[in-house]
């Protein structure tokens, strides 16, 4: 497989970084200050530039500086930033037509991007789908299925777990960031522990623990722990995004499908950062051909258009009638044109081959410079999907806060983003069109951000 940039990326867009002022540029610094004014604080805003353009694996500020993307714009822009499949799709279609009526009247391309999904979803079992605006949206759209389907009422969810910010699906978020000053919530929620083997919550050591954690989730929780008996779903993500872009064991989904099914429950896979593409496979369910009976996407759908939906078996689909969900702008027609170009060039580019062969080399160098710097503590992840957790010491595992290399990278020209339940793991998530060339600079920037920071930690003699 060719590894080299596709044709269509802007020849500014090769080269990167480029940086040619200290960023942030009096151009963004003008920009940021009116933003300050007068758009809210609640947005994280952990780079200090304003965009201007974006192709390929590279963006670029208003002032000119070309930064190399790790992060894809948070796992939505797999098949490039700029594609221009998704952007001549989106032009034609603003010609022709925008709002599609979708609630009240039929749109060709929501049934041709439906039909798509059923012939992609995991096992082709799921051959319904309800289209939104946003990963959240379908959170919210499953746990009202769920409940409908099961008429329980209950949920189980995992420690670790993000499924947006926003009603039923911020109950399911199990970080205090994401939650404070914002309940009471909903009651029904209960947590169990997901596989993170490198920090297991009961101090075993894979395989030797028979999975102990998901041994728990059955007696201690379900069956002892609180529910009623009336359960609805349980909703997970086959890779782990927020909580630390973790893996489990290949037996966790099959023993999460057999468990539902044993205790008369859903499942719910949630695949919104690590769908389409992102770990080396169509959806991460397939790595262990897990059918989930709700599959949720989001974020890659729409190629960059606000979109979200909620692939479903048929059966349990089919039990909601006319009324019974909705949305204004689901089944929008700009959204409906770029989220079909944009799946469709995953699959025509073969981008779930292509992550997979970048990811082997990307963990392969990780690897070694795990072996080279005692402060990264693990390595991990499938496809473009890796996680590279940074500690204090090997032994102990003390979490390292990392906004100094996250700083030194960035004004070195590289963009990445962390995630984890202490905030310590980078996600190394680029668009899975970039090149072995670009993958390979993006991690020569991250080693010298490293050893400037553990140099700087280390005792003087």
């Amino acid at each position: 497989m060719d590894m080299s940039l596709p044709e269509w990326v802007e020849p500014w867009a090769r080269k990167v970084p480029d940086l040619k002022v200290a960023p942030p540029g009096p151009i963004s610094k003008a920009i940021i200050e009116k933003d300050r004014k007068y758009v809210s604080h609640a947005y994280d805003r952990l780079f200090q530039f304003t965009m201007k353009r974006a192709s390929g694996s590279a963006i670029m500020d208003a002032d000119g500086n070309v930064y190399l993307d790790f992060s894809s714009g948070i796992s939505v822009m797999n098949a490039g930033w700029s594609n221009p499949r998704v952007t001549k799709a989106i032009q034609r279609q603003a010609e022709e037509l925008t709002h599609s009526l979708a609630n009240d009247a039929y749109f060709d391309k929501e049934a041709e991007f439906a039909e798509l999904l059923a012939e992609i979803s995991p096992g082709r079992a799921l051959e319904s789908t309800f289209f939104g605006n946003s990963g959240a949206e379908g959170v919210e759209a499953a746990i009202k299925l769920s409940r409908y389907y099961t008429k329980g009422h209950e949920h189980v969810a995992f420690m670790g777990s993000y499924h947006g910010r926003v009603g039923n699906a911020l109950a399911m978020a199990s970080r205090v960031k994401y939650k404070y000053g914002h309940g009471p919530y909903a009651p029904g929620v209960f947590f169990a522990p997901y596989p993170y083997c490198y920090r297991c919550w009961f101090k075993q050591e894979y395989p030797a623990c028979n999975m102990l954690c998901m041994d728990y989730l059955d007696k201690a929780i379900l069956e002892f722990g609180g529910p009623s008996g009336s359960l609805a779903s349980v909703f997970v993500e086959p890779l782990q995004g927020e909580g630390g872009y973790i893996v489990p064991p290949k037996e966790f989904m099959p023993r999460l499908r057999e468990l539902c099914d044993r205790r008369g429950m859903l499942l719910v896979a949630d695949e919104v950062q690590c769908g389409l593409a992102r770990t080396g496979e169509v959806w991460e369910c397939n790595s262990t051909s897990t059918v989930p009976d709700i599959l949720i996407t989001g974020k890659a759908l729409g190629g960059g258009i606000p979109l979200g939906a909620i692939v479903a078996k048929a059966k349990v689909m089919d039990v909601w009638r006319p009324g019974s969900h909705s949305s204004t702008f689901g089944g929008n027609g700009i959204s409906m044109a770029a989220g079909l170009a944009h799946v469709r060039e995953i699959l025509d580019q073969d981008l779930a081959g292509r992550a997979r062969a970048l990811g082997a080399h990307a963990i392969k160098r990780l690897e070694e410079l795990k072996d080279m710097y005692e402060i990264i503590g693990d390595v991990r992840g499938r496809g473009l999907m890796i996680g590279v957790e940074m500690v204090k010491d090997r032994k102990t595992k003390k979490p390292l806060l990392v906004p100094q290399i996250q700083g030194l990278a960035w004004r070195k020209g590289l963009m990445m983003i962390t995630s984890g339940m202490y905030g310590n793991v980078f996600r190394i998530a680029p668009p899975i069109v970039i090149s072995e060339e670009q993958l390979d600079k993006g991690i020569d920037i991250f080693e010298s951000a490293v050893k400037e920071t553990e140099s700087a930690m280390s005792p003087k003699a």
